[in-house]
């Protein structure tokens, strides 16, 4: 380096000079500090990996579990209900006006009528890809029962629901073109004559009991009531609310 050097230095025994690499030189101070330098990374770094192998080490040893930073209890999982809608009451009349016979149904048929209205609704929920609302599911449940009792549906023609009136279409009976409604007992004291008075029993007390009341009727006269009650379960118990 000119006129000018540097005596070498030692460190722990060893003697360190000036040095050249790749054209650049270095004084024996300069590759001092760089060593120096050098030695206290290597150090920092073997520190902190025998802290973290000696903090591992106490926590497997002494059984403490990872921490669990959400404050939620590992594997506890949020308790799930499923809606359940059941028939509780069905009461059928017959004859609601018992003056004229050909007011006169079987109850067999009068609960294949109200099958065939319901499944109207399901075609036509599917249809419209409509998320069925709790009225909805009632009237469902309505059809399970049916169907469970081997109740099988009849054609109809010029089928219609509204969500407060509930379903109408025309039903062949008799030999003749009916008009049959299916809706919420509110809706279809309106639309019918006096309902007969067991079933204006029945809708009363299901009422007060809090049930979801539907009345069958054709021609403007009403031959069938059903109440459903609607419940939360627990999944995986019996428990209800």
């Amino acid at each position: 380096m000119g006129n000018f050097r540097m005596a070498s230095v030692e460190i722990a025994g060893v003697e360190i000079s000036d040095i050249e690499i790749a054209g650049l030189e270095l004084s024996a101070s300069q590759v001092q500090q760089i060593l120096l330098v050098l030695s206290g990374f290597i150090a920092f770094v073997l520190i902190i990996l025998i802290i973290n192998y000696l903090t591992k080490s106490h926590g497997s040893s002494s059984g403490e579990k990872p921490s669990n930073k959400s404050g939620k209890k590992p594997g506890k999982k949020e308790p799930q209900y499923e809606e359940i809608f059941e028939v509780e009451n069905e009461i059928i009349e017959t004859n609601p006006y018992k003056n004229d016979p050909d007011t006169y149904f079987e109850q067999s048929v009068l609960q294949t009528v109200t099958l065939t209205l319901i499944l109207g609704l399901q075609e036509h929920l599917t249809k419209m890809a409509e998320n069925p609302s709790d009225q909805h599911k009632a009237m469902k449940a309505v059809r399970k029962y049916l169907e469970d009792r081997s109740i099988a549906p009849i054609a109809f023609t010029q089928w219609n629901q509204s969500a407060i009136q509930g379903i109408a279409a025309r039903v062949i009976l008799n030999g003749k073109s009916r008009t049959a409604l299916f809706g919420p007992s509110v809706a279809m004291v309106k639309a019918t004559a006096k309902f007969p008075s067991e079933i204006s029993a029945q809708v009363e007390s299901a009422h007060a009991a809090g049930q979801s009341v539907f009345v069958l009727a054709i021609d403007g006269l009403a031959y069938g009531v059903f109440s459903v009650s609607h419940r939360l379960v627990l999944i995986g118990s019996g428990d209800r609310i």
